[in-house]
């Protein structure tokens, strides 16, 4: 009889441990973050206009444009690229890797699909994509702490018709794998 008792006693307070634990439904802090929107230039991340076909638009997007729709554009300086050809920009923008912590951070590029009917990719800073014989659609760059990296762009117009082309370039960055 007294091992019927303790045993009772033992899934009562069981059962009380268990329903108190289950009635927890949520907890609640308020805490502060700041969180600053700026311009690609100065973000911890930075796009940074080099060539004058880059710059930075009054919303705060990096803009390549090679037409006489360009902020930079002088008037005589001709009116976009020509048709059947190969255009070859060194370092037209940079990313920078401006975080605080002493990280190496990874960025990934890559162009659009109606970009990949006209432009290619490369850097110093890509294992795979290293100058314009390597150019491709996607890049991938390694930035050191404080460093930055130089974007290429290939455009070629090979059998392209006369008019204008748009694509976008994503950019993707993030903690390299050997220090997260």
């Amino acid at each position: 009889m007294n091992k019927i008792v303790v045993l009772g006693f033992i899934g009562s307070v069981l059962l009380l441990a268990v329903s108190v634990g289950a009635d927890f439904k949520y907890y609640k802090a308020e805490r502060n973050v700041t969180i600053s929107i700026v311009n690609d230039e100065q973000e911890l991340i930075s796009l940074k206009p080099v060539q004058p076909y880059a710059y930075i638009s009054d919303n705060g997007e990096l803009i390549i444009d090679f037409s006489t729709e360009n902020v930079n554009y002088k008037s005589g300086y001709g009116m976009g690229i020509s048709p059947d050809s190969k255009y070859v920009f060194d370092c037209v923008f940079a990313v920078s890797n401006d975080l605080w912590e002493n990280q190496t951070v990874v960025v990934d590029l890559d162009a659009s699909m109606e970009g990949q009917s006209v432009i290619l990719l490369y850097s110093p800073s890509s294992e795979d994509n290293q100058g314009p014989s390597m150019a491709g659609y996607n890049l991938t760059a390694i930035i050191e702490s404080g460093e930055e990296a130089c974007i290429g762009i290939i455009l070629d117009t090979s059998e392209k018709s006369l008019g204008e082309y748009a694509a976008e370039i994503t950019i993707h960055g993030y903690l390299h794998s050997s220090e997260v």
